[in-house]
């Protein structure tokens, strides 16, 4: 059978909270619609990644940030929030979800596969 990948946008928080919920840099745990990722504000972007590093799936719960990097506390490989791109040496990319910010809330965007002939184009 043959599968498109739709993205779906889902509501997560407004700006107001964002900004008083979201210190600079720091790793929460975010449930969007029953997935558990990870969220953090880097330069006041809300940036949401799979909460196992890749290299060999340790939490990434306590991970630190750093521009626009989060650093896995076990082997402290590195992973850029906006692409997922592996910093160091493993060349596993980490999952970043889409977001973007639309009449004063964050949406994350999240990848549904469809059946090709329920396409919603």
């Amino acid at each position: 059978m043959f599968f498109k990948t739709h993205i779906r946008w889902v509501k997560v928080i407004s700006e107001f909270d964002f900004k008083n919920q979201f210190q600079k840099d720091v790793i929460k745990p975010l449930n969007i619609d029953g997935l558990d990722v990870l969220a953090v504000n880097t330069n006041s972007q809300l940036k949401v990644f799979e909460k196992l590093c890749p290299h060999q799936k340790a939490s990434l719960h306590s991970a630190t940030c750093n521009n626009g990097e989060v650093i896995c506390p076990w082997h402290k490989y590195g992973f850029d929030l906006n692409t997922g791109r592996d910093l160091s040496t493993s060349g596993n990319a980490l999952k970043v979800y889409t977001t973007k910010k639309e009449d004063e809330y964050w949406f994350v965007g999240v990848e549904v596969k469809l059946p090709f002939w329920m396409d919603q184009a």
